[in-house]
């Protein structure tokens, strides 16, 4: 599924971004094969997989665009209910779908990152705003706990009031 900034659109503003963001619920033995499939298909990759690492960068030469794919996303559990959150959406033209994560677990994703920055406190802002009464208040605050970001989640509920 998408996460990162292909993702936002679904329920928070539109902004520019460098690379593509996929989560991937799989085995590190599924990794190993879709890292041979990918490489098979000509895409470039910056790594091997390990077990350790949560993320791995593909670049596909062709088009030009660099993903991150990862298999332990900060702040995300992989269970029924995130699954159920999903949306599909068509983030490149209308013959291609696919799913993006849904808004309170977005949420919990950009705060809980270990590189967050600014960028990720504005998308935050973006789909708190526009998804102001449409959000799952109850399932937001147990997966922010679960992710230990309620005081930041709080501070950024503040600063929309």
């Amino acid at each position: 599924m998408l996460i990162g900034g292909y993702a936002l659109p679904a329920y928070g503003r539109i902004r520019a971004t460098q690379d593509i963001d996929i989560a991937i619920a799989a085995s590190f033995s599924e990794v190993l094969r879709l890292h041979k499939r990918l490489l098979e298909r000509g895409f470039q990759l910056a790594s091997s997989p390990n077990e350790q690492v949560t993320l791995f960068f593909i670049t596909d030469l062709e088009n030009r665009v660099e993903m991150e794919v990862w298999t332990r996303p900060d702040g995300i559990v992989f269970d029924d209910e995130l699954l159920r959150r999903r949306l599909r959406v068509r983030p490149f033209d209308d013959d291609f779908s696919m799913f993006a994560i849904g808004p309170e677990d977005f949420i919990v994703n950009k705060l809980s990152r270990k590189d967050r920055g600014v960028q990720d406190e504005m998308d935050v802002l973006s789909v708190l705003k526009l998804q102001n009464g449409r959000l799952d208040c109850e399932y937001l605050a147990r997966r922010a706990r679960a992710a230990d970001v309620t005081g930041l989640l709080d501070v950024l509920l503040n600063a929309i009031t």
